[in-house]
């Protein structure tokens, strides 16, 4: 009997062709979002604005890159994400992706400011591909759907997503984090979810997300009072894993954990499929 589980089990993680038993199923492709953006064929680059992207060992690093506002989201960084994130997706030398910030904010959430931005280099031309079918679609220029696309890279995205929280995390930025597999906080952040004070839906469905992570009680607090946590309640409340030092050593200290995550996780031609794999069977 334990032969044929673990001949199935080695039948269901080889699997070539079939469609139920692949790493890229098709019924999963038709809920990516990337499909909603028709491909010209034509060749791009990961050279985006106001995203890092950076591939090594194995490990993509995706990096919000606007520290002079604090990280602060936009339009910009919502479709450079959608196109870092569909990149890592596509590269079958990526196994896992971790996201964060550049400088000493992880995420300052939403730019309410909305002030002209100059940029030293030209969209890639996926990236303009992805504005072209946004701008159609919100004629307003809310960043609402653009946002929607975002959070549906992240929700679809078939790899372990691990969330490296350099600074603080607030609004948007914080509730990103209800989409990370795992999360690492440098001891310098603090996560904020100030919603209710300025009458604003939290994003990413964290009205319901938060209390699965974190206890019906803190997220409560969190998004009814705008309570503001410190890395050691949110690592006693579940939602991240760690708490390391902050600095220059604290990405490279992520990056170590990451590695030896995936030097452990088997057989190399297997790894990819297996982590997909293990994923879905860990999220719905």
């Amino acid at each position: 009997m334990a032969q044929q589980r673990v001949a199935k089990l080695i039948a269901h993680i080889t699997a070539g062709n079939d469609p139920y038993r692949s790493d890229k199923a098709q019924s999963e492709a038709k809920r990516l979002p990337w499909s909603r953006f028709p491909a010209s064929g034509q060749a791009s680059s990961t050279d985006f604005r106001s995203v890092k992207y950076e591939v090594c060992g194995g490990i993509c690093t995706i990096t919000r890159n606007r520290p002079h506002v604090l990280n602060a989201v936009n339009f910009q960084v919502h479709c450079d994400m959608i196109a870092a994130f569909e990149e890592a997706e596509s590269d079958d030398k990526v196994l896992v992706v971790i996201l964060t910030g550049e400088g000493r904010y992880f995420c300052s959430g939403a730019d309410v400011a909305g002030n002209p931005e100059t940029y030293s280099i030209p969209d890639p031309p996926r990236v303009r591909e992805i504005k072209a079918v946004l701008a159609k679609q919100d004629q307003y220029d809310s960043n609402t759907w653009s946002d929607v696309n975002m959070y549906d890279a992240w929700i679809n995205f078939s790899k372990p997503l691990v969330i490296a929280v350099n600074g603080p995390a607030i609004g948007e930025g914080f509730t990103t984090l209800m989409m990370g597999d795992i999360i690492y906080s440098s001891d310098s952040a603090f996560f904020w979810a100030p919603f209710a004070r300025f009458g604003v839906v939290p994003e990413i469905t964290s009205t319901v997300t938060l209390a699965e992570r974190v206890g019906p009680a803190v997220a409560a607090e969190m998004l009814l009072f705008s309570a503001r946590k410190t890395p050691e309640e949110m690592l006693r409340a579940g939602l991240i894993n760690d708490i390391l030092p902050t600095g220059e050593a604290f990405l490279p200290a992520v990056r170590a954990k990451v590695q030896a995550g995936i030097d452990l996780s088997g057989d190399p031609s297997l790894k990819l499929k297996a982590l997909r794999m293990f994923k879905g069977m860990l999220k719905d």
